[in-house]
């Protein structure tokens, strides 16, 4: 359930986002998520179990806790200036050089730290690393997709932003039948081959994007390749949870649900700021040759669109190395394993 709605936000987002903007205006997209928190606040306290167990006072790992935050968030800024300021620049090579010795600093302090705020040993869970890196490159792939689409409906096609918007509906119901069709698929071939289908689906489905034309429709240049995109969204946001969590003890599910929301946030940084880059190269090299701007527009559209495609290709053999588990549908009682003779009698011995 949370990968399907993960799924659903990111497409319901941009139909809502377009609605804001053409309405009250864009920056309602900021301020209409105070409501939202304080809705969620409200939420969490009706809804989510209040008990606490009483657990030993330990200190806190502040210093892994600003080294890393420090790190991540100089890295993003880097990431998404660089397009602007140059990727060869003193600022930007500046900025990446310190985010990853803040990085290494946290490594470092994590090792040494007896009561680290990330221990570096949920890694050696088989799987976890790999299922966070195919999540990282997937939501490269998909954020930016969204992303150059929108300015391709709207700069090129002249869509308003609800229009715009719009145009990504039947992208919710690829993502409800995916993920409910893979809740189920995951009990009979495991989680691996369904992230692995799901991303080279959405592959295909950002190939076939890519190739949007100046003058394009959206039931032909844009509809099939959204459908058959969605359906692998929707696969790939529900395995990697699964898988991502698959094999976790208890006291550190929270730990790792954490570093797959920050595989998700800087995904999203690391497409959006090389894409762009990719994009606007190739779109200012056709203005200064002469090209018509929707025509120059396009091909930088065109040639994104087609990276993005390459990193869910990526994704896809990334998650080979994923875990790989058969999960259990709610309501379901999994099957008891087959026991041999004798196991009765040595199950009872333990047990007394």
């Amino acid at each position: 359930m949370w990968g399907a709605l993960t799924g659903l936000a990111a497409a319901t987002g941009v139909f809502l986002g377009g609605a804001l903007s053409d309405g009250p205006g864009w920056r309602w997209v900021l301020f209409v998520n105070l409501p939202v928190c304080l809705l969620a606040l409200a939420a969490a306290f009706r809804l989510v179990d209040g008990d606490r167990r009483s657990a030993r006072r330990i200190r806190f790992d502040t210093p892994g806790a600003i080294l890393v935050t420090g790190g991540m968030l100089l890295t993003v800024h880097a990431l998404v200036e660089a397009p602007d300021r140059g990727w060869g620049t003193a600022r930007t090579i500046g900025e990446l050089t310190t985010a990853a010795l803040l990085l290494a600093a946290f490594v470092v302090n994590e090792r040494r730290s007896r009561n680290p705020l990330a221990p570096l040993s949920i890694f050696r869970i088989k799987g976890l690393a790999a299922a966070d890196a195919t999540q990282l490159i997937a939501f490269a792939g998909f954020y930016s997709m969204f992303f150059f689409l929108t300015l391709y409906m709207q700069n090129v096609l002249g869509y308003s932003p609800v229009k715009a918007g719009a145009a990504y509906l039947p992208v919710t119901a690829g993502i409800a039948l995916a993920a409910g069709v893979s809740a189920r698929l995951f009990t009979r071939f495991g989680t691996r081959p369904v992230i692995v289908t799901g991303a080279l689906a959405a592959a295909v489905g950002v190939y076939y994007l890519s190739r949007i034309p100046t003058d394009g429709s959206y039931p032909v240049d844009l509809l099939p390749g959204l459908l058959v995109m969605s359906v692998g969204l929707g696969a790939v946001f529900v395995g990697v949870t699964t898988a991502a969590n698959a094999g976790v003890p208890p006291d550190k599910a929270g730990l790792a649900a954490g570093l797959l929301n920050t595989s998700t946030q800087l995904g999203a940084a690391l497409g959006l700021a090389v894409f762009s880059a990719i994009a606007t190269a190739r779109t200012n090299h056709l203005l200064v040759g002469g090209s018509g701007e929707p025509a120059a527009l396009t091909a930088g559209y065109q040639r994104a669109l087609l990276a993005c495609a390459v990193f869910l290709l990526a994704a896809a053999v990334i998650a080979l190395r994923a875990t790989h588990t058969r999960a259990t549908p709610p309501g379901m009682t999994p099957p008891e394993p087959a026991q041999e003779p004798g196991d009765e009698h040595t199950a009872r011995q333990a047990a007394g």
